[in-house]
């Protein structure tokens, strides 16, 4: 079977395991409210979310509506957002951006910081078509801490234990744990890749390896690779390299056995839309260096930093100096 999946890709989510739902979005009270607000709070807390010094704005006015709000501290870290949504002709407008920096995921069981900002655009009558019309970026860093399966991006718990058990030997026994990690994830009509490749970094090993998303069939795959890191009092007999796949529906992935390619092949072209994406040789040399974060960090800022593309003027992504 291995050939006819190449050449087909992972199978489209059914309709009743859609993410994404079709219905249509309530958007009549866009134009019959006119509403401004503007408010701080000196603190929020729930089980969900711990945040000081929180300031928001809400605006509708002839069926615009924009939306701001940041923290001077929201799970350990700090945050700002905007939103802006409408109606042209009938038809649903939006757009995002926003930058954290140090958010924990959860305020009981201890994990590790996230940073990232993102700047999207999209338009739509439903969620499934606001999916498949993204456009813009989202770019991402993991900071130290505990590697909590539950929290990794894209994957349940049992798909992240079995994914990373294959890639670090040992690591369904006993939990890694994450020293870095960074990736840009770019959008256009809908179809995602991470044109600079996707690296981790833990305690044992160094990872790297592509993602690609379309969420107009809300498909998903991953390929990672791994190596043992040097120095950190290995032995011939635990020294490894490894490689895993990832595919399917958004809603069920399931992890390939016996992946044998650092980058998937065949129909991920088609996958990915055309989109560019940094060559094999470039996540080689990323696997094989000591901080595979700073390797894809270097060709991520190479990539966007100086030019007009989505988030150059981000100091998250391209800092200043």
């Amino acid at each position: 079977m291995t050939p006819l999946r190449m050449i087909s890709g992972p199978r489209e989510a059914k309709p009743g395991n859609k993410v994404f739902s079709s219905e249509p979005l309530p958007l009549d009270f866009l134009g019959e409210y006119q509403v401004n607000i503007k408010g701080k709070l000196d603190k929020v807390t729930s089980h969900e979310i711990n945040a000081t010094g929180l300031s928001f704005s809400a605006s509708l006015n002839d069926g615009q509506l924009d939306l701001q709000s940041s923290a001077s501290e929201i799970n350990g870290g700090s945050g700002s957002f905007k939103m802006h949504l409408g109606v042209i002709e009938d038809r649903l407008s939006a757009s995002a951006t926003g930058t954290f920096r140090n958010l924990q995921g959860d305020l009981i069981q201890a994990s590790f910081p996230r940073s990232g900002y993102l700047d999207l655009v999209s338009s739509g009558n439903s969620e499934a078509e606001l999916a498949a019309n993204i456009n813009g970026i989202v770019y991402l860093e993991l900071g130290k801490g505990p590697m909590i399966y539950g929290d990794l991006m894209l994957l349940t718990a049992d798909v992240a234990t079995s994914a990373l058990g294959a890639l670090i030997p040992g690591a369904d026994k006993r939990q890694p744990k994450l020293e870095c990690g960074v990736t840009l994830g770019r959008f256009k009509d809908g179809i995602g890749v991470t044109p600079y490749g996707y690296a981790m970094r833990t305690n044992q090993a160094n990872l790297v390896g592509q993602i690609s998303l379309n969420l107009k069939k809300e498909l998903l795959q991953m390929n990672f690779s791994s190596s043992s890191r040097k120095g950190v009092g290995l032995s011939f007999g635990n020294v490894f390299s490894n490689t895993v796949e990832v595919e399917g529906p958004l809603s069920d992935p399931k992890v390939v056995p016996n992946a044998t390619g650092l980058l998937w092949r065949g129909w991920a072209a088609v996958l990915t839309g055309g989109l560019s994406v940094v060559g094999e040789s470039v996540l080689k040399r990323a696997l094989a260096s000591e901080n595979p974060c700073k390797s894809v960090q270097k060709e991520i800022r190479k990539g966007i930093c100086g030019t007009s593309k989505p988030g150059a003027n981000s100091p998250m992504v391209c800092p200043p100096g």
